[in-house]
């Protein structure tokens, strides 16, 4: 005798008829519960500290993270021995999750993650060879160089790419340079917009912020994990970094406290890129050395304690028309150049 199968009133079960006349019931696949990843989800973070936190921005397991235990501390008054805890339990909740990188995994499963991470390009074959493929997530990118040397015009062809593809990106314009424009111009001129309607979609994906002092950039971000959590952007900007620290801390007399804050946001920078697995790109100003007699003496702003967060720092110059990128610092490559021009179309191979 064959099998029959019949639906019955409730959707959920489904008899089966068969000669034994015995039935069965198939479950439909449960709806996986949202995770809350909210600060009480750590023991001792009672209504009190939450209050606190919340006050400041912080309501998530990964702003524990990205603020660090000395910040944590700082906010609610707890020790810093408790807020490593915090930080450490916080940790461990988004690695069982696979929210977050291992912090334990092998040498092997290192090296195939990082060989199969997602590059972003500039489609400019000489700079995406000198990054090794382009930029990666989990990475902070500084750019540094002279006005006019294209550092701006390097995150806009990022940026294009990354709305080509599909992503979002977050830009704070701390220089006021900030032209949307200009991006719809890359991206028209490469194919990727053709209309009006493909213009503002692409356009509704970049979340701006401007933020012309170091009170609001140091706001913008430690407020951004709101952001990120929302907008999951490929990309994250800051065009123009340093500079504002350099003009509103003047006279030695504020060196510390100018780079204790720089220090601040480069942790904030590079945690970001890690618990949000993204690509942070940050351009900064020069200055001349006069104590350099050979050689270059154009060195970027903010000391060693910029130098010691980026992952990758490149050094942008003009020469003539053309733009040198070169690569100053690398876990991976040694120092290298890369020759590009500035066109319509973004940052493009040198044409001899």
């Amino acid at each position: 005798m064959g099998r029959t199968r019949k639906q019955s009133e409730n959707t959920n079960i489904v008899e089966d008829t068969s000669e034994d006349m015995s039935e069965t019931k198939l479950e439909l696949p449960k709806t996986k519960p949202t995770l809350d990843l909210g600060i009480k989800q750590l023991g001792g973070v009672g209504d009190v500290t939450a209050k606190k936190l919340t006050g400041f921005g912080v309501t998530s397991l990964r702003d524990i993270c990205v603020r660090g235990a000395r910040e944590i501390s700082e906010i609610t008054g707890v020790t810093k021995s408790a807020a490593d805890q915090w930080v450490f339990n916080a940790q461990k909740i988004l690695e069982e999750n696979d929210l977050v990188r291992k912090s334990d995994m092998s040498v092997v499963d290192l090296m195939e993650y990082q060989a199969n991470a997602p590059t972003l390009q500039t489609k400019c074959s000489a700079v995406d060879d000198l990054m090794t493929g382009g930029v990666k997530p989990e990475c902070t990118y500084e750019v540094y160089g002279e006005f006019g040397s294209g550092k701006t015009q390097f995150c806009f062809t990022l940026a294009s790419q990354a709305l080509s593809e599909g992503e979002s990106v977050v830009w704070v314009d701390c220089e006021d340079t900030f032209r949307p424009n200009r991006i719809l111009e890359i991206m028209k001129s490469r194919g990727y917009v053709t209309d009006k309607e493909s213009m503002e979609e692409a356009l509704n994906r970049i979340t701006y912020f401007y933020a012309p002092q170091t009170e609001a950039l140091m706001g913008t971000i430690n407020a951004l994990s709101k952001t990120m959590e929302v907008k999951n952007p490929r990309l994250v900007v800051i065009d123009g970094s340093i500079g504002q620290f350099r003009e509103e801390y003047l006279g030695r007399g504020t060196l510390a406290d100018r780079q204790n804050q720089i220090a601040r946001l480069m942790t904030h920078l590079k945690n970001i890129s890690y618990y949000f697995k993204t690509t942070v790109v940050y351009t900064n100003q020069v200055q001349t050395d006069p104590s350099v007699m050979f050689g270059d003496p154009v060195k970027p702003i903010g000391g060693n304690v910029v130098g010691h967060a980026a992952t990758y720092r490149i050094y942008f110059k003009k020469s003539g028309k053309k733009r040198i990128a070169r690569m100053v610092d690398s876990p991976e490559h040694p120092q290298a150049d890369a020759e590009f021009t500035l066109t319509i179309k973004g940052i493009e191979n040198k044409v001899d």
